[in-house]
């Protein structure tokens, strides 16, 4: 089992509320995610990528009840935990898939997002999967995503980190919640400046690509095709 995978599969039950304790502003940041797709556009297909346990799923049926969503995560356990939690959502659909190897059908999807999952790939990994992402897409489909980035220098990133740790605690987290981040962190977590992300989305074939919020370490990004 890959690492990553049996991280996830062991706080299945806890991940909701550990991003809670974690993740300062996350509900300004899924706002930011849905704030800036164009009211026309209605998505008949969706797909979330590293869908957890479903907090941006759940935004996804909020905004697009009619749309079809295809949720895909890598750990069986937290797919589990979402399955629990839309169980009465028959559009919904599960898949357990890791980045690093997955394959989706070409011009399947018009919207792609995800939330906190895509620095878990290393760079060249994340390069191939902007490349999936934009065959995947329909032509004028969107892909937006929120991840945690590095500074553009270290000490930028230091003290993003540093004010992190400030904020996850006023949040309620504990200094072996923090610990269990920083060693996840440090042997599973590929942290790269925005200013990257932008360039390789252009280099995919996005038209459009801009960063719509950043608070610290996470950003919201977008990129049409």
């Amino acid at each position: 089992m890959d690492k990553v995978e049996q991280f996830y599969d062991q706080l299945s039950s806890q991940y909701s509320d550990l991003i809670a304790k974690c993740v300062p502003r996350y509900r300004e940041l899924i706002y930011n995610m849905f704030h800036y797709i164009p009211e026309d556009f209605q998505p008949k297909r969706i797909l979330d990528l590293g869908c957890g346990t479903g907090n941006l799923t759940d935004q996804m049926f909020k905004s697009f009840p009619e749309a079809e969503i295809d949720a895909l995560d890598i750990s069986e356990e937290i797919l589990n935990e979402s399955r629990k939690r839309f169980s009465n959502t028959p559009t919904i659909r599960y898949i357990q898939a890791d980045f690093k190897r997955m394959h989706l059908p070409p011009g399947s999807y018009d919207l792609i997002m995800s939330s906190i999952a895509i620095h878990h790939i290393d760079d060249p990994d994340k390069i191939k999967l902007y490349a999936e992402v934009y065959l995947a897409l329909k032509p004028g489909g969107i892909l937006v995503f929120a991840d945690q980035t590095r500074g553009i220098n270290d000490e930028i990133y230091k003290k993003n980190i540093s004010a992190w740790k400030e904020e996850a605690f006023k949040l309620g987290s504990t200094q072996e919640n923090w610990d269990m981040w920083m060693a996840h962190q440090d042997a599973h977590d590929f942290h790269t400046p925005v200013t990257w992300h932008l360039e390789q989305l252009k280099q995919a074939g996005f038209s459009e690509t801009d960063i719509l919020w950043k608070y610290l370490l996470w950003a919201v990004i977008w990129a049409r095709k």
